[in-house]
């Protein structure tokens, strides 16, 4: 069982996502709590939820974390009850987002970041904005689903890091120059400049071409970008299936096939959720879209300024497999982040966590409303500019008005004094204008005006490519394995390390990952019991695999930076270390009681887990004068500890024959 619940302020629900059998849970407890008749109680009715219920049935929960939230400081971050059933609490921009479900708290948590961060790829702090737009709404439900399949089967996504496809030197060039053309394209048209291009093969990357001025993207947004990518991949083949379904008539023998995968999405296996009630708006109907159709997005990535910046993406599918995106950034990146500046003070005014600050704060909020409103001036002349104009003029009156209202004494006299009525009444009125403002000014792009252009890009790309499709998607199958050591650089690579079964090695300066391809059809042949064959690889499953990245990241969370276990036929072992620039290693300071506690959880896709550790254990040092290093190894139950640890040595070091030298695996900067 499985839900994602946003609430507003108000406790209503903004969102909802879940499985069927959070339907039925829910609909039994409104029964039993009359909240339903037991003639509507219908056991087949897994597809209808009333929002109201929800908000009944969840709302002293709510207003408890919250009350635990504004008047204690000291919010719930999770409630376990008894039939197992966990539920779990994040807050972002005033809204509550709730995970309900049976699996691990730590993985509950790890789906509401994602939830939470994709929000903000999407709507950034508007997140009302989903209850209105049922295409923001439709397009989180997509993104979250091709999560839940990417964490589930891709190693990249479970280690979070960016894979690249490993080809020859020529077809990296031919890709590298055909992305050179689709920029070279788009130089033309202000609008889409600077910016960036990307090949993405089977959620690997290919290349990344980029022009001189644009912001290096961060890895969490190539994982974002390919997430986009393989969304759509997975829409435009549920649509192709339901077509077909649609041309031949379903036997008997279909229907018993349908039953039987609908009882497993019950199996309460975040993994197999399928598509489920969506409370609040309507949902959108696909529309009759040829493959091919360019999309257009705004979407508020963070590059290397760390701010949610406006970008507008397009993606294509070239062929199946082969992804196409272009990353524009929107000229309004600054304005974002005056905005962004304004509402977080205005939510620590609002919260009471001024800390003798207020001085300070009435200071900020000024200079951001002057700014901001200088800002919009420069924008490029046009209705968008003219509503953006208007939006601020809006929310710098309301800032004088407040100031009158008393908010200045207020401050002076200390935030321990009641807030007098009017002042929060001001306050609220404020941040939901400066919200609007941000809305309007970074979500409200025309994505159509240089349409012809794109097109042009993508059919250049096309054209480029289009010999190669073919031979990538084989390629990103098999990016590099353990099966045929005849030919793949990487499995010469393995015979040097006798009783090495599998490896993960990421380098947490790039965030970029090396390790042999997993074979998914290995994945339910041999139970845990199971004896390894000759070399170890099918007895090898994902689950084991996994279960390894999350044992040895629950240690990390605690601290522990090395670690060694085994279980019935494999050894596993784990190492976290540090480098400064030159390559010497650095042994890091011991964290401080309770400051593991205070980091967020290791990945990269909602906050970047090694840089505040890097922060923690070497204080007063630049975080990017070090480099971070992590590796996972599985090898045969036989092999000896010492056996281990010089293998980690020798892979560590000689890593690079296989992934390249590691200045030439970032972006290729015109």
């Amino acid at each position: 069982m499985l839900a994602i619940i946003i609430f507003d302020q108000l406790n209503d629900v903004v969102y909802l996502r879940c499985d069927h059998k959070f339907v039925r849970h829910v609909r039994t407890m409104a029964a039993g709590q009359g909240l339903l008749q037991d003639a509507e109680l219908d056991p087949e009715e897994v597809a209808q939820l009333d929002p109201n219920i929800v908000v009944q049935l969840f709302s002293p929960l709510v207003t408890s974390q919250r009350i635990m939230s504004t008047q204690f400081n000291n919010p719930y971050t999770s409630v376990s009850c008894q039939d197992g059933t966990t539920v779990v609490f994040q807050e972002y921009a005033g809204y509550l987002f709730v995970g309900v479900g049976s699996q691990e708290e730590s993985h509950l948590q790890r789906i509401i970041s994602v939830a939470i961060r994709i929000v903000q790829l999407l709507v950034g702090p508007c997140v009302t904005v989903l209850k209105k737009s049922g295409e923001k709404s439709f397009m989180l439900d997509n993104l979250l689903e091709a999560w839940q399949n990417l964490y589930s089967k891709e190693q990249s996504y479970l280690v979070e890091a960016v894979e690249r496809l490993v080809v020859n030197a020529e077809l990296s060039g031919a890709a590298v120059k055909a992305l050179a053309a689709v920029i070279d394209k788009l130089k033309s048209s202000k609008e889409l400049t600077p910016c960036h291009a990307l090949f993405f093969v089977r959620n690997k990357l290919l290349a990344l071409y980029s022009s001189r001025s644009a912001q290096e993207l961060s890895a969490s947004d190539l994982l974002f970008l390919n997430m986009l990518a393989e969304a759509i991949q997975v829409r435009e083949g549920d649509y192709m299936e339901e077509r077909a379904a649609e041309k031949n008539a379903e036997s008997p023998d279909d229907k018993k096939d349908d039953d039987v995968i609908e009882e497993e999405s019950d199996s309460g296996e975040f993994y197999s959720i399928p598509n489920t009630p969506m409370l609040g708006r309507n949902t959108p109907v696909m529309e009759d879209e040829p493959q091919g159709k360019i999309r257009s997005s705004i979407l508020l990535l963070r590059t290397d300024l760390c701010q949610l910046t406006p970008h507008i993406v397009h993606y294509e599918t070239l062929s199946e497999g082969l992804s196409l995106v272009l990353v524009s950034e929107v000229s309004r990146t600054q304005l974002s982040i005056q905005l962004t500046t304004l509402m977080t003070a205005l939510d620590e005014m609002v919260t009471g966590n001024v800390n003798g600050r207020g001085k300070l704060l009435l200071d900020v909020c000024d200079t951001v409303v002057r700014k901001s409103q200088d800002l919009v001036k420069r924008l490029p002349k046009g209705k968008a500019a003219e509503r953006a104009e208007k939006a601020l003029q809006q929310m710098g009156l309301r800032w004088d008005n407040i100031k009158k209202s008393g908010l200045e004494e207020w401050l002076r006299n200390g935030v321990d004094a009641e807030v007098p009525t009017k002042v929060d009444a001001s306050l609220t009125s404020l941040v939901e204008a400066t919200r609007s403002a941000w809305r309007v000014c970074c979500l409200g792009v025309s994505l159509t005006t240089a349409a012809p252009l794109v097109e042009s890009a993508v059919a250049i790309a096309s054209e480029r490519m289009g010999d190669y499709c073919h031979f990538l998607e084989v390629k990103a199958l098999r990016n590099m394995t353990l099966g045929c050591r005849s030919a793949l650089t990487i499995n010469k690579y393995l015979e040097e390390f006798p009783g090495l079964v599998h490896f993960l090695y990421v380098d947490r300066s790039n965030h970029q990952l090396t390790s042999p391809t997993l074979m998914m059809e290995d994945a339910g042949e041999n139970s845990k019991d199971s004896e390894p064959s000759t070399n170890g690889t099918r007895a090898l499953t994902v689950a084991r695999v996994w279960s390894m990245v999350e044992f040895a990241r629950s240690h990390l969370a605690k601290g522990h930076l090395s670690l060694m276990w085994k279980d019935t036929s494999f050894s596993y072992a784990y190492f976290l270390w540090f480098e400064d620039s030159s390559g010497n290693p650095l042994k890091p300071g011991e964290l401080e009681e309770g400051v593991s506690e205070m980091l967020p959880l290791p990945g990269v896709l909602c906050e970047d887990f090694y840089r505040a550790m890097t922060t923690q254990a070497f204080p007063g040092m630049d975080p990017t004068r070090l480099r971070v290093y992590e590796l996972f190894c599985i090898h045969l139950g036989l092999a000896t500890s010492p056996c281990v640890l010089e293998h980690t040595r020798r892979l560590a070091a000689t890593i690079w024959e296989v992934a390249g030298p590691i200045d030439a695996n970032p972006a290729d900067l015109l």
